[in-house]
């Protein structure tokens, strides 16, 4: 079963690796070839069967292997399919400050999130890679495998079942922080943050549980959680803030039942009030340097102290949008937030579970702990989004899912156990299983062949329904974040022949992004003459005519992209087919580029009218 799976798996790798992406794809899912996922879909459903249906430790290495496979395949579909670059807002701007460091003209510390842009030019050192490409692999390859690998490990840490990490693998495989709303696979500092804090999360519940009574800073999982809160405010503050938050209400709770209990089973973790002070010492210094860390949080408290004035505005605003294309919003909750749904229960059924039942295990109890600590991050996820900060607070319901897939994982390891009679055996684990507990007292055998069965489809279907959400695409009435490499060389042509007079146009937010990834992000925040390359066109221009909404020359962008996405996906809500075929029939408009992915016009003003006409 395991070789079968393996020889899938490799089959998938050369048939997305055989089809390249040759011009803009609005569907990713769709444009990648079938034969691809049938080799994922079979080496997916052969690695949970070897997961749950053997006791060889072996082969259940080689399913955990396979399994960690299949997901990074899939998150790195773009990179499989060689994208020139993967990530058209935000991640454009993120390619523009690590050009910008690798060069020599912006000093890292310079910006408030430089450890990814760090890590991809590291890697492009070594590999001789551009950033286009070692801007993919951190996103898709990088903190996914650092994600996937630390779940089932504080899976492991929670509970003493021997299906802890199997089951604690599927649930990492889940990718349940992945929201496509804040939280994306592309290169995005907060959405690495968050898929990095289970890891940091992995190392505050191995020092809590570590019996060396040393000084806090001069033991091993002491020094090693220091320096992963230090790793984690370098690739996003408002990351490590939150994670703060929960370090800080387990520092309480440890504390005072190390004062009122002493000899209870709280009073068995090692206090955590020294990391707690480190990272708010961290935090703090760091950001205090950074204006537009200090701004976010001017910008935060000015939207409680108006709280009620907008907030929701947005909301009703993209509801309509969405019910104009045939959407709507309960469809578009369940296909994002469904399965998250259904593990928010079963977390929540094992924090009451835990409560109810006593336990003297510092394992099991580790699990209302860490419930406790979740309630700081929900109140910044209730400020955020009270404070009207757009959709940030789904950055938060990120993080929230990350630790609902520990707590839930150790709710799935539980039902398996439940569903199979465990007998003494070191058989099933390896390696992996060793680390989490420490040990290696294992339990061994393998579901029996009908509720193997059913343990595989449900889980598969759980699989399906989030992994067909880890990409944008039309599914969600999102579009591909796809930049091909006509969109790059089509602004680098645009740019190095500018004018420098006439302004530039885009559709919606205008061609600021590409500036940034060309100039620089910190020159196009201050270089004033690159303001006149950031013009938007609006729908309501669009459809009454270019050349009657503007008194004076200028250029507009239509890429390849734009029109697939207006036309097709949002069924010309807003910026009609009509409209762009008019742009190469109407006499004031001239198309002076085009590299059959980007389209440059010039839209010329008006003549002005003959004033000695008429007599």
């Amino acid at each position: 079963m395991l070789t079968l799976g393996f020889l899938a798996f490799t089959a998938a790798i050369v048939a997305a690796h055989a089809s390249p992406a040759t011009g803009y794809e609005l569907s990713i899912y769709r444009a990648t070839p079938v034969a691809f996922w049938l080799g994922i879909a079979v080496a997916g459903v052969a690695a949970l069967s070897v997961l749950f249906g053997t006791d060889s430790r072996r082969l259940v290495d080689g399913a955990l292997l396979l399994g960690a496979g299949c997901l990074l395949a899939v998150t790195a579909i773009p990179i499989l399919r060689s994208y020139a670059f993967y990530g058209a807002g935000d991640s454009l701007s993120h390619l523009g400050w690590a050009r910008e460091i690798r060069s020599g003209a912006l000093n890292p510390a310079g910006i408030v999130y430089p450890g990814t842009h760090l890590v991809g030019i590291f890697l492009g050192e070594l590999t001789g890679l551009d950033l286009t490409l070692t801007l993919q692999y951190v996103p898709e390859l990088v903190f996914p495998l650092v994600y996937v690998t630390a779940i089932p490990l504080c899976v492991g840490a929670l509970t003493e079942s021997r299906w802890a990490v199997p089951v604690g693998l599927v649930a990492g495989l889940l990718l349940l922080p992945i929201n496509e709303v804040s939280v994306h696979l592309v290169q995005h500092p907060s959405s690495q943050a968050i898929l990095f804090a289970p890891f940091v999360l992995l190392l505050t519940l191995r020092y809590l549980t570590d019996d060396d009574e040393d000084f806090p800073l001069l033991t091993p999982w002491g020094v090693a959680l220091a320096l992963g809160g230090i790793g984690l405010l370098f690739i996003h503050p408002q990351e490590t803030m939150t994670y703060l938050s929960l370090v800080g209400a387990l520092a309480v709770v440890v504390g005072l039942g190390h004062w009122f209990a002493p000899d209870g089973t709280v009073a068995r973790y090692r206090p955590l009030g020294v990391h707690a002070v480190v990272f708010a010492v961290g935090l703090v210094a760091w950001i205090t340097q950074h204006g537009r860390a200090v701004g976010r949080i001017e910008y935060v408290v000015t939207g409680l102290l108006t709280a009620g004035v907008t907030t929701g505005d947005g909301t009703q605003t993209r509801s309509e949008s969405l019910a104009a294309i045939g959407g709507s919003v309960p469809e578009l909750f369940v296909k994002l937030f469904g399965v998250t749904t259904l593990f928010c229960f079963l977390a929540a059924a094992v924090v009451v579970y835990h409560v109810v039942r006593s336990s003297d295990s510092p394992r099991n109890a580790l699990v209302p702990l860490l419930a406790i600590g979740t309630v700081p991050p929900l109140g910044l996820f209730v400020v955020i989004f009270l404070a009207d900060q757009g959709d940030h607070y789904f950055r938060f319901l990120g993080f929230i899912s990350a630790l609902v897939t520990v707590v839930g994982g150790v709710g799935l390891a539980s039902l398996i156990r439940r569903a199979n009679t465990e007998v003494a055996s070191p058989a099933v684990g390896g390696p992996v299983r060793r680390i989490a507990d420490g040990a290696g007292r294992l339990a061994g055998g393998g579901l029996p062949a009908k509720r193997l069965a059913v343990v595989v489809a449900v889980l598969a279907v759980l699989l399906t329904g989030q992994l067909v959400a880890v990409h944008a695409s039309p599914y969600m009435y999102q579009s591909n974040k796809q930049v091909t490499a006509a969109d790059l060389s089509g602004h680098e042509v645009l740019f190095e022949h500018h004018d420098g007079e006439t302004p530039l146009l885009g559709l919606r937010g205008g061609e600021g992004r590409y500036v940034d990834a060309y100039y620089g992000r910190n020159a196009g925040e201050t270089d004033p003459d690159l303001a006149l390359l950031d013009g938007g066109v609006t729908g309501e221009q669009f459809r009454a005519g270019l050349p009657s909404a503007f008194d004076e020359d200028r250029y507009l962008v239509v890429q390849e992209g734009d029109v697939l996405q207006e036309v097709v996906l949002y069924d010309e809500l807003r910026f009609p087919r009509s409209g762009f075929e008019r742009l190469d029939r109407h006499d004031r408009i001239a198309r002076i580029q085009q590299n059959g992915g980007m389209e440059l016009y010039r839209i010329t003003e008006a003549e002005p009218p003959d004033e000695g006409d008429g007599g």
